[in-house]
């Protein structure tokens, strides 16, 4: 074997040994290290916050049973969280409290869903500081067929009619839901037939539900529960319910155009044709009273001659008259011309 070869492989033994001792010592130090971030992490006081043990719902009182420790690996504990049951549960009923709002097991318990000491849990304590409970009468149709519940978001529409024709407008959108009937457990999830549904609103808002109530029809329209953008609405009417598109909405334009252009003639050649009927009559009535003139005035004039000849002397003839005379005892008449008319 050539001494070359000898030397390679004894150098090569030798770097093999040192990477071998090099990733030894590497690995130890990171052991070394992550037992020391473990003994420093166990060495940090821990945090623990009150979460909820079983499901709570509004109105259940919390109890000892129903609330339990966790852990919270953060650093950062919300604001207002309990750091014991003690101070959760209280001592006695003077300091009870009680859920107003629907929990989940293992669910954070936080001061804005329970009620404060000694303090039951009512619709009034439910509602947002600065908000106000109204409600309205909804039949199964204009309350979504009872699946509406407590913790939805609705959009109230107005349908009324002010001489022009029905039309609806979107008069709230996004309200909250905070009881159905007398029910406000928002963890109710069986749809029912209601009579009246509660939101919370503001000021305005209720003023404006309580009038539209009174002037026309509200109806309801459930939102999806995570929708809380509000959408520019326009006012629907009963021409936007026959909507067709704009081609055939000009088709129809143009055939209504045309229709009335060829009654336009027609009612132009029509008036036309009467005017002349109607001077032609007056020119028959013109002659007719001509006529009749010209006969009454004849008639005038033969019945004045007759006037005339009537009061006319007649013409009289010769006019004779007898004369007797007597001869020899005897009488002896005789005509005698007396007198001779004109």
């Amino acid at each position: 074997m050539r001494a070359s070869t000898v030397i390679s492989f004894v150098v090569a033994l030798v770097l093999a040994g040192l990477a071998v001792i090099g990733v030894r010592s590497w690995l130890q130090n990171e052991r070394a290290s992550i037992a020391q971030s473990a003994l420093q992490t166990d060495a940090k006081p821990k945090n623990y916050v009150v979460v909820a043990k079983s499901s709570l719902g509004f109105g259940d009182r919390i109890t000892a049973d129903r609330v339990e420790l966790l852990e919270w690996a953060s650093d950062r504990v919300p604001e207002g969280a309990f750091r014991t049951v003690e101070n959760l549960v209280g001592t006695g009923e003077e300091d009870a409290r009680y859920a107003l709002s629907s929990m989940e097991p293992g669910e954070l318990i936080l001061p804005g869903k329970i009620t404060t000491p000694g303090q039951r849990a009512k619709l009034s304590t439910a509602i947002t500081p600065g908000m106000r409970a109204i409600s309205i009468r909804v039949n199964d149709v204009l309350g979504v067929a009872g699946f509406v519940l407590p913790g939805d978001r609705v959009d109230v529409m107005l349908t009324r009619d002010e001489g022009n024709g029905p039309f609806v407008d979107i008069l709230l959108q996004g309200v909250r839901v905070v009881a159905i009937d007398q029910t406000a457990d928002d963890r109710t999830d069986q749809p029912s037939v209601v009579r009246t549904v509660t939101f919370e609103v503001t000021t305005d808002e209720a003023q404006k539900l309580t009038l539209a109530a009174n002037i026309g029809t509200l109806s309801l329209a459930l939102r999806n529960i995570g929708a809380g953008q509000m959408e520019k609405t326009d006012r629907i009417t009963v021409v936007d319910l026959n909507e067709i598109d704009s081609s055939k909405r000009d088709q129809e334009l143009a055939r209504a155009q045309a229709e009335l252009a060829a009654a336009r003639a027609a009612q132009d050649q029509t008036s036309a044709e009467a005017l002349a009927r109607v001077a032609k009559l007056e020119a028959e009535l013109e002659k007719l009273r001509t006529d009749a003139a010209t006969t009454a005035t004849a008639a005038a004039g033969a019945s004045a001659a007759a006037t005339a000849d009537a009061a006319a002397p007649a013409a009289t003839g010769p006019e004779f008259s007898n004369v007797g005379v007597i001869r020899g005892g005897q009488r002896a008449e005789y005509r005698v011309l007396t007198f001779f008319g004109q």
